[in-house]
């Protein structure tokens, strides 16, 4: 059978909790599969240690290790989880604190086992009921998608220019003192929203797809993420990670886009900005990897987006591992959003940033029943909850980083969504 993606996620997103996982490039080599998760018959919750699990059988509060609480759920419940993992559990995994406000107000993390999931295979022309009836109770076979309206207003960044170029160069301050040798600093823009956020996922869809693009609705927020990036992929034994880190935006002819790419593919701070970001993640590997076989097959290529082109590289390993949480955590939260050292910089990054990052930073994905899995990275991705949308963006500073050209990058960044909103919605 062939479904209408859309119109099964926006009419489950009307009846309650539902997780679209996207492959929407047409030739990206590393992305392939879609999915709809949908109709939960379980679901955890975690702010800090405070665990929330709803179910059939009822509901559960209590205080524990998020991600020990996440590998007993799973156990528990067994087939596939869909959800995401927030920035900030990076605290339940060293000796770390938030104390920033968090102005979204999301759980640190969320996962589903759902009752209905269907699977579809890029370009295919049949998908896959992996579970649950089809039609669904309540849902037309002939369902299309209704394309309901959305309007964001005010949108604008929550802090200056010159606040943020004030915190670049404080981190270079730290980083010239030896503290630490690069840093993602991100800031935060908010707009008033009102409409529909499925609407709005399907229109930044449309202006730029991506190969790991995510909508995620609960009944208190929505996730939107136009996501070029991967966190982590499992397959067998086989993992293997996709950090982006380097970035230029696109040229105005082709002749120009041709040179801007090729600048950043040359580029040696870019480069060495990269390399500094596949040491570390090459270093998270190797916590769950079989001696030597951690490697980086692919190295400095660049990929184009509708707005900008980045710099990809690829690091793969065989794990000795074979609990998914456990691997997930060791190399939670992806090193392109942090800096190197790891450790160091998260501390940094709580000092320097004004808010707490909670979803934005963090991964969304599946685990299968047996263990494999696939999550993006959350960048690129609009959080709706109460009438806000919240977007996030940042980049790597370095020694050699010039703040001005820092924060137009973020704002070459923040395009990507402005590009969906109408000129009356710019007001």
């Amino acid at each position: 059978m062939k479904m209408d993606l859309a119109a099964i996620t926006e009419a489950f997103a009307r009846k309650g909790p539902v997780i679209l996982l996207e492959s929407q490039s047409s030739d990206h080599p590393w992305s392939k599969k879609s999915y709809i998760a949908a109709r939960p018959r379980a679901e955890i919750t975690a702010f800090g240690t405070k665990i929330r699990i709803i179910s059939r059988e009822g509901t559960q509060a209590f205080q524990a290790n998020p991600w020990e609480a996440l590998k007993v759920f799973r156990k528990q419940y067994g087939g596939w989880l869909f959800g995401y993992l927030g920035y900030d559990l990076k605290n339940q995994i060293e000796c770390l604190q938030s104390k920033n406000p968090d102005p979204v107000g999301a759980p640190d993390l969320y996962f589903m086992v759902p009752d209905f999931i269907v699977e579809q295979d890029r370009g295919a022309s049949q998908s896959t009921l992996i579970h649950g009836s089809w039609p669904p109770e309540g849902i037309s076979e002939g369902a299309t998608f209704s394309s309901d309206e959305f309007d964001v207003r005010v949108f604008r960044p929550r802090q200056s220019m010159s606040d943020y170029l004030s915190r670049i160069k404080k981190a270079q301050k730290a980083i010239f003192e030896g503290e630490f040798y690069e840093i993602n600093l991100s800031h935060q823009l908010r707009g008033e929203f009102t409409g529909s956020p499925f609407a709005l996922y399907q229109k930044m869809k449309k202006n730029g797809p991506v190969p790991f693009g995510a909508y995620l609705q609960t009944p208190d927020f929505a996730v939107c993420s136009q996501s070029p990036e991967r966190f982590l992929r499992k397959e067998g034994n086989l993992i293997f990670t996709q950090p982006i880190k380097g970035t230029a935006q696109r040229g105005r002819s082709e002749q120009e886009d041709q040179a801007l790419k090729a600048a950043l593919s040359h580029s040696a701070k870019e480069r060495a900005e990269n390399l500094m970001i596949v040491d570390l993640v090459r270093n998270d590997l190797n916590r769950v990897a079989q001696k030597g076989s951690v490697s980086v097959p692919r190295l400095f290529d660049i990929e184009t987006f509708s707005t900008v082109h980045q710099m990809v590289s690829t690091v793969e390993a065989r794990t000795r591992e074979s609990d998914p949480v456990r691997i997930l955590k060791s190399c939670f939260p992806m090193g392109s959003m942090t800096g190197a050292p790891k450790i160091r910089v998260m501390k940094a990054i709580d000092t320097l940033e004004k808010y707490r990052r909670g979803i934005y930073s963090g991964a969304i994905g599946y685990i299968k029943p047996w263990g494999d899995f696939d999550f993006n990275v959350v960048i690129r991705t609009a959080i709706i909850k109460e009438q806000n949308l919240f977007y996030s963006v940042g980049g790597a500073i370095t020694g050699d980083s010039n703040p001005r050209k820092e924060w137009k990058e973020t704002m070459i960044k923040a395009q990507a969504l402005r590009n969906v909103l109408s000129r009356s919605e710019q007001q």
